[in-house]
């Protein structure tokens, strides 16, 4: 009889006021369906990546330099590695279709049959064949940009002239599933670089007889279990036989850009969610805090004939359960179809040749159990002050509340002038004051809603920060060039002297692995003239500094990496295996990669066979940039041209995949403050019914009354909106340092603004969450809700 007693009140109260809990059974849908979406499609591509690299057998570490023949017979010897490749890979400059340049990837490949490590998906064409030694296998990212297809025609410079070359067909690699050319160049301009595969001898020949080769090493599943140390006995193993470079899978620039985005996707998997939970929980709390109210009499009849204070809780604590229930149970199947959409479009988008889309009963209890603990831990609380009603007091009803009267009444005598305000605004003050607990639901709906649109639009204005940082402040050349031959005196005046150059310096580039203690990172130390206008040099502490005479600056995140400070000695250990030591001069600051920059007295110094390859060039204000170009890419010795401003247009392209994402999550920002401010603001306009039916019947206007409401609404929001604003600050901060890495980083900017536009739009959107408030105000009963009172 209890049981069905109980039942049949859920149901009435279920049924009544149906919109408030309705709002909550949409945040937890949200939450979770972002759950799914985010978690199940990271679990997804993380899938597929490891698929892809079993299949293909991408290298678990690839040693660069000296003798590689002994390297891959001892690698070959240890236990825990299934297979060693030795090849040949140098970055030469490529001609495509139409005369375009480029300075691309060569990468050998044995003919005829796919290598033991690191093979590649033919996605068109024919694999490599020994009778075509000038057939080539271009990536299908260069195929796609400069519309390569089997039968095309390519050319490499090979030191001395342009080598005519043929497409055989299109592949997808392991090693190049995002096109990244270095840890330090993660983000090139479509069409700016490239990689073909071509038979192993033409590698040879296009690289030169000198040029290092690589050995790639695949590990069994067993040497994958010990990964780190295998890798440290094969490193050290390789240097000894001259080796200058070891890279792991996880340091391999296209694995580590991916792995970084599949931590976004965690990232993701976990913040936003807890958000929209979050704000269902404020929102099935101030619901059942306002019906337990609402219920005191009721509860005291109950408690008085006999009901037990378990049952009255399970009773409320019920509600909870089927808000959590309903959301989670359609944020499952919402998640699940996001899911399989979000993981099919990022494998389009970076040419992943397969996805693995697949339904994890995890992911489904771990949404069903959010979703359900979500509603019944914000329950817990108005239950448990229900079940603590005692019988004889809660049916004497409710007793109103007096509180901010008392505080505004020692404002007026503390603020004379507070006396003399109008009896509307001391109404306005005086309704927040009054329930401070409904007041802070309504703030902290603000501020979940504040941080949410707030990270959004922060992670915005900070990466166009990003962008502009490094190619505005940063790099201050217009173009660059990159050269066939060593330069000299007269090669450099004459490209000072094209129509339109305002200036133009060399620069040098040498691979290096800087060492210090027993860690080492791979990077490229850059050769810039002492007094270099072409690049500033920006501090951690966001000063700036000049290039040192001697010793290197090292990128800020090497600091860490290397444990090394201002002052100490690292190693420069060279491709060809020598070594050499430099003094750490300082740190730079950049947001894209991180360089070594020395001058190049000193780089000369270190490497005596390393000269200028590339000319940094500056065009005068108002110079026909197109002319400029075309002039400087016919010059003699110049086999590529860059356009400073097509990378920094080609940033802002990259970003709009992420302002999709931003506006995703704007748009679940309003959808998230309409929600709860819905709850909440009708949950008060509810308690304060008799109140606000008392003015009407002394004569208040429904106008003047609406405009009151609003008033105090709009000042609870407003004063929401100063914690809300600073604690998304902090958030935007935190999360965009969860991103940060040697490949990237970022700095928290964002404009004034965006402060401003977001306390305004949350201030939009709760003065559009009460307008069905403020209907049903216009059309309340007096009459029902003195009777109400009066009982």
């Amino acid at each position: 009889m209890t049981v069905r007693v109980l039942n049949v009140k859920l149901r009435r109260d279920l049924r009544r006021r149906p919109a408030q809990l309705v709002s909550a059974v949409v945040l937890v849908m949200l939450g979770v369906a972002l759950f799914g979406a985010s978690y199940d499609a990271y679990r997804n591509l993380d899938a597929g990546y490891q698929a892809l690299f079993r299949e293909y057998r991408f290298a678990d570490l690839t040693l660069t330099g000296g003798d590689t023949a002994a390297i891959a017979r001892d690698a070959a010897a240890r236990p825990g590695v299934r297979a060693v490749a030795v090849r040949t890979v140098a970055d030469v400059p490529l001609r495509m279709p139409g005369g375009d340049t480029l300075v691309g990837r060569v990468v050998g490949l044995p003919a005829g049959a796919q290598p033991a490590v690191n093979r590649v998906k033919v996605l068109s064409g024919a694999y490599l064949d020994p009778a075509a030694p000038r057939g080539v296998l271009a990536d299908t990212h260069i195929a796609d940009q400069a519309g390569l297809r089997p039968g095309a025609a390519v050319a490499a410079w090979d030191g001395r002239a342009w080598l005519p070359l043929s497409v055989r067909g299109t592949v997808s690699s392991p090693e190049y599933l995002w096109p990244a050319a270095s840890r330090q160049n993660v983000l090139p301009a479509p069409g700016s670089f490239g990689v073909l595969f071509v038979p192993e001898p033409l590698a040879r020949r296009i690289a030169g007889a000198a040029a290092p080769r690589q050995a790639a090493v695949y590990y069994t599943a067993a040497g994958r279990e010990r990964a780190a140390e295998l890798d440290a006995a094969l490193t050290a193993a390789a240097r000894s036989h001259g080796a200058g470079a070891a890279l792991t899978r996880a340091e391999q620039p296209s694995n580590a850009t991916l792995a970084e985005d599949i931590k976004g996707f965690s990232e993701l998997a976990v913040m936003f969610p807890l958000l929209f939970l979050t704000a269902a929980g404020v929102a099935v709390y101030v619901v059942l805090t306002r019906r337990v109210a609402r219920d005191r009499v009721i509860i005291g009849t109950l408690r008085a004939s006999g009901f037990r204070r378990r049952t009255v809780v399970a009773h409320y604590l019920a509600t909870g359960v089927a808000v959590g229930l309903a959301g989670s149970a359609l944020g499952v199947a919402a998640g699940l179809l996001l899911a399989g959409t979000v993981t099919r479009l990022y494998g389009d988008a970076i040419g992943l040749p397969e996805t693995l889309v697949s339904v994890r009963a995890t992911t489904v209890a771990a949404g069903l159990a959010f979703g359900v603990a979500a509603g019944a831990l914000a329950a817990l609380a108005p239950a448990a002050a229900a079940a603590r009603v005692p019988p004889a007091e809660a049916m004497r009803g409710t007793v109103p509340a007096t509180g901010g009267g008392g505080r505004l009444a020692r404002l007026a005598r503390a603020v004379p002038a507070a006396g003399r305000l109008p009896a509307g605004a001391w109404l306005v003050l005086r309704g927040p004051t009054r329930q401070l607990r409904r007041t802070i639901y309504t703030m902290a709906g603000v501020v979940l809603a504040l941080v949410l649109i707030l990270v959004s639009w922060g992670m915005l204005d900070s990466s166009k920060a990003t962008v502009s940082r490094q190619f505005d402040q940063i790099q201050r050349q217009d173009a660059e060039l990159t050269l066939g031959r060593p330069l000299d005196g007269a090669a450099l005046g004459a490209v000072a002297a094209t129509p339109g150059v305002r200036a133009a310096e060399p620069s040098a580039h040498v691979p290096v692995t800087v060492t210090a203690g027993g860690a080492g990172y791979s990077t490229t130390v850059v050769g810039l003239p002492a007094g270099t206008r072409m690049h500033r040099f920006l501090t951690p502490g966001g000063g700036e500094r000049s290039l040192p005479a001697h010793g290197v600056l090292l990128g800020v995140a090497l600091r860490d990496k290397l444990g090394v400070d201002a002052g100490d000695r690292v190693g420069l250990r060279l491709g060809d295996g020598r070594t050499a030591t430099a003094t750490v001069a300082g740190f730079v600051d950049e947001p894209l990669g991180t360089y070594a920059y020395a001058t190049l007295g000193q780089l000369a110094a270190w490497a005596p066979d390393a000269a200028p390859d590339t000319v940094l060039v500056a065009f005068d204000p108002g110079a026909d940039r197109a002319a400029a170009g075309r002039a400087l890419a016919a010059r003699p010795g110049v086999v590529a041209y860059t356009d400073a401003h097509a990378l920094k247009k080609t940033m802002d392209e990259y970003m709009n995949l992420f302002y999709v994402f931003v506006a995703v999550m704007l748009a679940f920002g309003g959808l998230l403050a309409f929600t709860v401010l819905f709850a909440t603001l009708s949950v008060n306009l509810a308690e304060r019914g008799t109140e606000l039916a008392t003015l009407r019947a002394a004569g208040v206007g429904r106008r003047r009354l609406g405009r009151l409401v609003t008033a105090e609404n709009l000042l609870v929001v407003a004063a929401g909106a100063v914690p809300g604003l600073i604690l998304g600050r902090l958030a935007t901060g935190a999360f965009l340092g969860a991103f940060n890495s040697d490949l990237m980083s970022f700095h928290t900017e964002i404009r004034p603004a965006t402060f401003a536009w977001s306390a305004l739009a949350v201030i939009a959107v709760a003065w559009a969450a009460q307008r069905p408030g403020l209907r049903g105000l216009a059309r309340m009963d007096l009459g029902a809700l003195v009777r109400e009172r009066s009982g």
